[in-house]
């Protein structure tokens, strides 16, 4: 018989094998991010691990005492002192080498430190925060690699971040360590606050009025200055119930579209970037994504089908602000600005990006002059589910390629914190200098950090 047939006449059976696919799959998704940590601990003390730990993921990037300095904006004298006199925690030590090392600092306790010296930087006070989407329509257009990034990038100089998955596809929230379907629910997306969905928070055991705001749907991730709103796929519901809904509320129809924003708002005071992964697709969702934005980039390939793709995203947004604006003038109106994404050298993608740039630049800055690399060494971090920046060099099988992506996403990075403290705040002062915290194999704590840190102590000691 053959295997059609067996389709055919066992449906039963033909389940079973599909059940038995999906428990491999989240079996292989939950044990990835298992063995990184494993290799973490058979090097650094078990205490660190279990404090560390969230969603059985942990920071795995060390930086040394000199790397951490610089970060925090104080010499290392000062920070050995804080750490001799229990102002601070004591350094780690690796577990794994027969003389006493230095374990290095994780991007956590950098910026712990940071909020102990008062070093760490804040959107100006009495602003609100900067809300920001990365969007386009189209697969494959790195918009949620982007949005990963980008927040790891604000969190590592300091910043307090708060991201918001609002794809039903859930990757970004599979990458800070949430399982879409299996520990995200319904109950814990954007869909009850959208839908005002009451009854689904009090059964999930929430208290009475958590569907007035988006408190209930923060969540704590590994990086300590990331905060999550995860998603999973019953994020459709907002599809599927919002035509229910908006028949049974008496809400213009226009506060309905800008219902996510003032939500975001209520939680502007806890962060100093608000970061929206977009959504494929056009409906109440999409709309309340784009409408929340202060500002939304536009990942663009130099490809003509994503260049059609992005497009088709700018008309669909026209169409979506003309139609509001007949219905409440005055909503909030988000500024687009692309940037041209996984570029490679060569002839046609400098076709492709000459012809983004002439479509695109009705203004100066409408396209940024930086874009993001078509590089491996994002695809062979992703594998592990972390990211370039979370890699440590020593554990990199290609070091120039990992540093050099680092480098072109910070450049692409530093300028859309330009674009975004120049949009919202009419200040670019304020960014944290550049640091080089990419790769110089002779810095990197598993490379040495004994002589120099054993001095200091010594020094702080006397």
């Amino acid at each position: 018989m053959t295997e059609k047939q067996q389709i055919q006449d066992s449906p039963d059976e033909y389940q079973a094998r599909l059940n038995k696919v999906l428990n491999r799959g989240h079996t292989m998704m939950t044990r990835i991010p298992e063995l990184a940590a494993k290799v973490q601990r058979e090097k650094h003390h078990v205490d660190w691990i279990d404090q560390a730990e969230v969603d059985s993921r942990i920071q795995k990037r060390r930086y040394t005492l000199a790397q951490a300095c610089e970060m925090i904006g104080v010499d290392s004298k000062t920070l050995v002192e804080a750490e001799r006199d229990a102002l601070l925690p004591a350094p780690d030590y690796r577990q794994d080498t027969p003389n006493r090392m230095r374990a290095g600092y994780t991007i956590n306790q950098i910026n712990h430190i940071r909020e102990h010296f008062g070093t760490a930087p804040r959107k100006p006070e009495s602003m609100p925060c900067p809300v920001v989407g990365f969007m386009n329509f189209k697969g494959g257009s790195t918009k949620t690699t982007s949005c990963h990034l980008y927040s790891q990038y604000l969190a590592m100089r300091g910043y307090r971040v708060l991201v918001v998955d609002t794809d039903p596809q859930a990757s970004l929230s599979f990458f800070f360590g949430k399982m879409p379907d299996y520990t995200v629910h319904y109950h814990h997306t954007i869909a009850p606050y959208l839908l005002e969905d009451e009854d689904s928070l009090e059964f999930a055991g929430f208290p009475p009025g958590s569907s007035q705001t988006l408190d209930y749907a923060v969540q704590k991730t590994y990086w300590s200055n990331i905060d999550i709103i995860p998603s999973c796929s019953k994020l459709l519901s907002i599809d599927l119930l919002s035509k229910s809904f908006i028949g049974l509320t008496d809400a213009p129809h226009a506060s309905l579209f800008s219902k996510l924003r003032d939500g975001l708002m209520g939680l502007s005071d806890n962060y100093d970037y608000i970061l929206l992964d977009g959504t494929p697709s056009l409906n109440l969702n999409t709309l309340n994504s784009i409408l929340a934005c202060d500002l939304v980039f536009v990942p663009t390939p130099p490809s003509m089908p994503d260049f059609s793709s992005t497009l088709y995203f700018v008309k669909l947004f026209f169409d979506a602000l003309d139609m509001l604006s007949k219905d409440s003038p005055g909503h909030n109106v988000p500024v687009l600005r692309f940037f041209i994404a996984k570029k490679q050298r060569g002839e046609t993608d400098d076709f492709m990006c000459s012809v983004i740039k002439s479509v695109f630049s009705v203004s100066d800055g409408d396209v940024l002059e930086n874009s993001s690399p078509a590089s491996r060494e994002i695809g062979k971090t992703t594998s592990y589910t972390y990211t370039i920046y979370e890699e440590n060099p020593s554990e990199s099988s290609n070091r120039n390629g990992l540093k050099r992506a680092c480098e072109e996403f910070n450049q692409l990075f530093d300028e859309m914190h330009d674009v975004v403290s120049q949009f919202c705040f009419s200040d670019i002062s304020h960014r944290p200098p550049s640091i080089d915290i990419t790769l110089d194999p002779n810095k990197h704590v598993e490379d040495g950090d004994r002589e120099e840190s054993s001095t200091l102590e010594e020094t702080a000691h006397v």
